[in-house]
């Protein structure tokens, strides 16, 4: 074979075939200069490395079920799920990077951010978050004629997503939302007026609100639901979604419930500096009610603490309290409580030291 027909060979990353997506290089760290290393900038590779991140995605599902638990909740399982999740996204921020240096901006390149965006909020990883949020919002959904539907949805994320990273600062959030086009949310919309209602609830404090705001029931209602939990775009990942081992997932759902846990995790935590200042012990009857119709104590910290985390797979339990008692347990083995002697459901409040 001479040597100049063995220089004309493509690459073997152009060959069809999983195997060979492994060895795509970064766009951006190979700056075409290795023999891989504009791979990415085609569109039918960009296509065909979608189908294959999809594989590990579910392979991922299979392996550790519900976001964020597993077969045994071990040291152990936990990094190997994070080193999992951390390549996923990886695989689809060197994706983006292709689309990007393509200025691809069809309904495939809608896809993969709109996934990149849902999955790095489930995964945990507020830096990606906001690079897919620069690129994402408003710029992509401006490139189409119409401005998709799933704007409203990107754009409600994005407003949890600077809620939630500038916790108790707010102004990241404003900002962004002042570059929101008003066709994306609507003022009038029931998405506007939650947000806002919101906002509005962790400025002031009002937790209890806050409970109401984020139950299953009004969240459930914030998003269409989607049929196969990701938007199809190309005849490759279509039949990988017609494949009988595909797992369906709502993955903006899952994203929404993922930010609202954290919002609602932090906001406990402020609740709670507050009460062991103003409260020496409290008093968790076992009634739901008082005569005065007053919510008793348990029913109050479960509000105004937002206990338990909402779950998208599972219904409201307000009226619960039994998460009462593993918090207090909880703060009892970190020294912020403890049992007052001789006395039934009263807990002595171990004062903030200065």
């Amino acid at each position: 074979m001479s040597r100049a027909h063995h220089a004309a060979r493509p690459h073997k990353v152009y060959h069809a075939g999983k195997r060979h997506m492994e060895l795509i290089a970064s766009v951006s760290r190979s700056s075409g200069l290795e023999k891989d290393g504009d791979a990415l900038r085609n569109y039918k590779v960009q296509e065909e490395y979608r189908t294959f991140i999809e594989d590990k995605l579910q392979d991922y599902w299979k392996q550790f079920g519900s976001i964020g638990t597993g077969d045994g909740n071990t040291i152990a399982n936990v990094r190997q799920r994070e080193d999992v999740e951390g390549n996923i996204l990886i695989l689809f921020r060197k994706l983006r990077e292709g689309l990007l240096s393509t200025k691809r901006n069809d309904l495939f390149a809608l896809e993969a951010y709109e996934t990149s965006l849902y999955l790095s909020i489930i995964f945990h990883s507020p830096a990606q978050t906001t690079s897919v949020i620069t690129h994402l919002l408003p710029r992509l959904y401006l490139s189409f004629p119409e401005v998709p539907a799933t704007a409203r949805t990107a754009s409600l994320l994005s407003l949890l997503h600077f809620l939630d990273s500038g916790y108790p600062s707010q102004s990241r959030f404003y900002d962004h939302k002042a570059t929101l086009p008003s066709t994306f949310l609507p003022k009038s919309s029931e998405q506007s007026q939650w947000i806002a209602a919101l906002a509005r609830s962790l400025r002031t404090r009002n937790y209890t609100r806050l409970h109401t705001l984020t139950e299953n029931t009004t969240l459930l209602g914030l998003l269409p639901a989607s049929k196969d939990g990701v938007t199809v775009s190309s005849s490759n990942l279509q039949r990988s979604h017609n494949n009988s081992r595909t797992i369906h997932r709502d993955l903006a759902r899952d994203a929404l419930f993922s930010l609202i846990n954290s919002i609602r995790t932090k906001a406990k935590n402020t609740t709670w500096l507050v009460l062991r200042s103003a409260y020496r012990e409290l008093h968790c009857d076992v009634m739901m009610d008082n005569a005065s119709g007053v919510p008793a104590t348990r029913t109050w910290l479960c509000r105004s603490l937002c206990l338990p985390l909402v779950n998208l797979h599972s219904p409201d339990d307000a009226a619960s309290t039994s998460r009462v008692n593993e918090w207090l347990q909880e703060k009892q083995v970190a020294g912020e409580v403890r049992p007052k002697e001789g006395v039934e459901n009263r807990w002595i409040v171990c004062k903030v030291k200065p």
